[in-house]
């Protein structure tokens, strides 16, 4: 049975749309893990294999998710449903819909518990700065916020809430509006902190770090590290861009969008490591902190340099903000599917959507204090140290967002007519399309399933 659609849903411009785009994956993963990574993986090494991998295999993945959106026009559900009955794929490519649908789901309810990371911090900086913190007090400050299930809750279900009441005006009236004023604005917040970085801090060793890459370090697991980082921080495979692909408007040209949006995350993610790493080298502290880079270098940083109290709480409002824009259209793949199926007001099915993200989130939220000692396969007789939140980012991160991305690519490079895919792209020259089509048939694949045997070791 076919399903139902409401009107169909539409971004109104092509600017606008960018701009949205850019603000979905332009987030945390571009700012925080971005930067932590590189720092851990060798500085200009990662960042060189980096974007090595976003034009091989990232652009060209992500061109197939929304060409796949534009062509259904609806939820990934919906999309996978048309390109069935309309393009004649097997029956069995509409379990990518699905499979998208439960990622999305899943990775949202601890998506929005980091989240809840950044703006905890946020309003620790106005509050109470970071005045005198050191290496220890700042670890004891992250220890805080992790001992603490309600005060992750409360900041989780803040931005549940800012979501849900966003989602429930709508693509034009809520997306939209909120797209537009938050990512130029995180523009701006962002350009003050390279400005601010480079008067303060060692601006010369942070860009020989980030900009001077250094083979003799190159290793498999940075390779690894690097092509996983460009391919999934566009979060291909989870049915985001398809659901923006699906609000396109026919005449936008889905090549020049995805270049555009995929560049601009990546000069976001240089300019968050440029604003960073500069304090992080005039204060000797140590750039391989990992995931703590943010949390506990530097806060020290911030209470050894003038002004370190605004440049703390304009970092944290910048990812707070890059949160938000992210988490709008993450979840709105879940609402128009819900739409479609059950015809219910988008304000209602915004906020339950939220609420049952939310309450899922309880299992990451409770892995890090009251079932931190908590390891679920112990019980199946496997030995394994995983708390419920670590099997909960295995199964999404290494299984299927990996599995999304290689159906994806499967669904656009051999499911579908060499036609069907031209006449959507629309490329103006023969050997790009060509390119592409080699792209998203053999190295896209081979690259994801090298990837995926890889992460599982």
């Amino acid at each position: 049975m076919s399903i139902a659609a409401p009107a169909r849903r539409a971004w109104s411009s092509n600017l606008l749309f960018l701009i949205a785009a850019i603000g979905t994956e332009a987030g945390i993963a571009n700012v925080w893990k971005f930067s932590y990574l590189a720092g851990v993986n060798g500085g200009g090494l990662f960042v060189a294999l980096y974007f090595i991998a976003l034009m091989v295999l990232a652009i060209p993945a992500l061109m197939a998710e929304m060409l796949l959106g534009r062509i259904g026009g609806r939820s990934v559900v919906g999309n996978m449903q048309v390109l069935v009955e309309r393009y004649g794929i097997g029956k069995a490519w509409k379990s990518f819909g699905w499979l998208a649908l439960i990622s999305i789901f899943l990775i949202l309810s601890f998506y929005f518990v980091v989240c809840g990371w950044m703006l905890y911090y946020f309003v620790l900086s106005i509050t109470r700065g970071f005045s005198g913190v050191t290496a220890e007090s700042a670890t004891q400050m992250q220890a805080t916020m992790m001992d603490s299930p309600i005060a992750m809750l409360a900041c989780s279900g803040f931005f549940v809430a800012t979501t849900a009441f966003v989602i429930s005006f709508g693509v034009n009236k809520g997306i939209e509006r909120v797209a537009g004023i938050l990512t130029p604005l995180r523009f701006l917040i962002l350009i003050g902190l390279l400005v601010f970085a480079v008067v303060y801090g060692s601006a010369g060793k942070a860009a020989r770090f980030l900009f001077v890459p250094d083979f003799s370090l190159i290793s498999w697991d940075i390779v690894i590290a690097a092509v996983g980082q460009a391919f999934f921080s566009l979060g291909i495979g989870v049915g985001v861009m398809m659901t923006m692909g699906a609000y396109m408007k026919p005449e936008y040209s889905i090549s020049r969008a995805v270049v555009t949006v995929a560049m601009a995350q990546g000069l976001v993610a240089l300019l968050a490591g440029m604003s960073i790493f500069p304090l992080v080298f005039q204060f000797d502290l140590a750039p391989a902190q990992g995931p703590g880079l943010i949390f506990v270098t530097l806060p020290v940083a911030f209470s050894q340099m003038p002004g370190g109290a605004v440049f703390g709480a304009l970092l944290f409002m910048l990812l707070s903000f890059a949160a938000l824009t992210a988490t709008i259209v993450m979840q709105e793949s879940i609402v128009a599917w819900l739409e479609e199926r059950t015809g219910a007001s988008r304000r209602r099915l915004a906020w339950l959507s939220g609420l049952a993200i939310w309450l899922t989130g309880f299992i990451t939220v409770f892995s890090f204090n009251r079932w931190k000692d908590v390891h679920p396969l112990t019980w199946l007789g496997v030995a394994s140290t995983r708390t419920p939140f670590d099997l909960l980012d295995y199964l999404t991160s290494n299984i299927l967002m990996p599995l999304g991305g290689l159906m994806v690519a499967l669904i656009a490079g051999w499911a579908l007519s060499r036609e069907v895919v031209a006449k959507e792209l629309r490329m103006t020259h023969p050997a790009l399309f060509s390119a592409w089509r080699i792209a998203v048939r053999y190295v896209v694949p081979i690259g994801l399933v090298i990837i995926f045997i890889s992460i599982q070791g």
